[in-house]
């Protein structure tokens, strides 16, 4: 007797899965940036203010697209993680000017 087969089609991946997947490579890229990780291309930490601010109002811009493709949960946390890029942008930039 022969085993029916079933054929499994994969569905092509939602714009809100792709979204979430630049936010987190923009979060990724502010965190080096910012000089708060090591970057990974070159293994060391680097300050670059304003790489980390483009990062950072492009995962601004993407959130705000998307805002209606993630439930109350995901924007919450998405949101706080927004506002944590902001404030340590906010705060190495004061660490900056003091030196």
């Amino acid at each position: 007797m022969e085993e029916k087969k079933e054929e499994t089609t994969a569905q092509p991946g939602k714009i809100k899965d792709l979204g979430y997947y630049f936010l987190n490579l923009l979060s990724a890229k502010a965190w080096q940036y910012l000089g708060l990780m090591v970057h990974p291309e070159n293994r060391q930490i680097l300050v670059d203010l304003n790489e980390a601010r483009k990062a950072i109002d492009l995962f601004s811009v993407i959130l705000d697209a998307l805002r209606k493709e993630f439930d109350r949960d995901e924007m919450r946390e998405l949101e706080a993680h927004l506002a944590n890029l902001q404030l340590n942008f906010v705060e190495k930039m004061r660490q900056l000017a003091k030196e």
